[in-house]
């Protein structure tokens, strides 16, 4: 209680006798403000009219403080009884109203309230931080996963890449074999050519990708060509593989191209989404 005249005091221990509560008391509005954000009790009682710092300038000051500024406050009164100074009292932070000389069913009543109201608040608070905590939590599970995911889709588009990049080796050798044994295993060498030829199907490498790509980034090749929808399917294949990072050579070997023609599907692709000579491809694809 933050009361310039200690009489009130006693008659407020008298209210609360039998309930055993701590009562603290403070001369002025100044000492209430160091005892408050000393001890944050459960309410506090204001006195208007203090000498040093009155009441409605303690409200503000404790409202202004975060470490205060939810600790409800009863103005009390025996003066300033007016409804412009109920208002004033109201719009600077207090919760409720009293006059003086204390009626002890009323000031029981204003106080059992005002704990009550505070209390609950205490709760739902309490709840809304859980609730935000257990959000947190959920998104930090569901970032973990989806970084999981771009390993792992990072980890497939490597694998394509070096399967893809070692069979076109293979096959340039199995090539260079023939020539060198003129043509003398020349059945051998087609069916050998055939099947690391089959091993290279691309349509069936990028649907593999594709799959993993779509859980990393939902609806990312829908957007991009529903927004420009004359984008070819090779194209937005080069989208994919760009937001996820892969570089030239890399996006050349898993659309079975020379690395000149990534350069000018790149640059293709660049009118097509609108982007100037100047303009990253890279950044654009990486936001979007």
């Amino acid at each position: 209680m933050a009361d310039d005249d200690p009489v009130n005091l006693e008659v407020i221990l008298d209210f609360l006798e039998d309930k055993g509560d701590e009562v603290l008391y403070a001369p002025n509005g100044s000492r209430a403000c160091e005892l408050a954000a000393k001890e944050l009790p459960d309410v506090i009682i204001m006195d208007w009219e203090m000498p040093i710092m009155n009441g409605i300038e303690a409200i503000y000051i404790l409202r202004q403080d975060p470490i205060t500024a939810e600790i409800p406050i009863i103005v009390a009164t025996g003066v300033m009884t007016q409804s412009e100074d109920l208002k004033k009292a109201m719009d600077t932070g207090a919760v409720d109203f009293i006059r003086k000389p204390f009626d002890p069913i009323e000031f029981n009543a204003r106080l059992s309230t005002t704990l009550r109201l505070s209390a609950s608040y205490k709760e739902i608070k309490e709840q809304k931080q859980q609730i935000e905590e257990m959000a947190r939590r959920e998104q930090e599970m569901m970032k973990a996963s989806l970084e999981q995911k771009e390993r792992e889709l990072s980890s497939a588009a490597i694998f394509d890449y070096q399967k893809s990049e070692l069979l076109t080796k293979l096959l340039e050798e199995v090539k260079r074999l023939d020539t060198v044994t003129n043509n003398l295993y020349a059945p051998e060498i087609r069916k050998i050519s055939r099947e690391i030829k089959s091993f290279l199907d691309l349509d069936r490498s990028w649907s593999n990708f594709k799959v993993h790509f779509d859980e990393v980034h939902p609806e990312f090749l829908e957007q991009i060509g529903k927004h420009f929808s004359d984008l070819t399917s090779n194209e937005q294949r080069i989208c994919a593989y760009l937001k996820i990072g892969l570089n030239n050579k890399e996006i050349a070997t898993l659309t079975n191209v020379e690395s000149a023609s990534v350069r000018r599907a790149l640059n293709r692709l660049k009118k097509k989404l609108n982007l100037t000579a100047d303009d990253s491809l890279r950044v654009f694809i990486d936001k979007y």
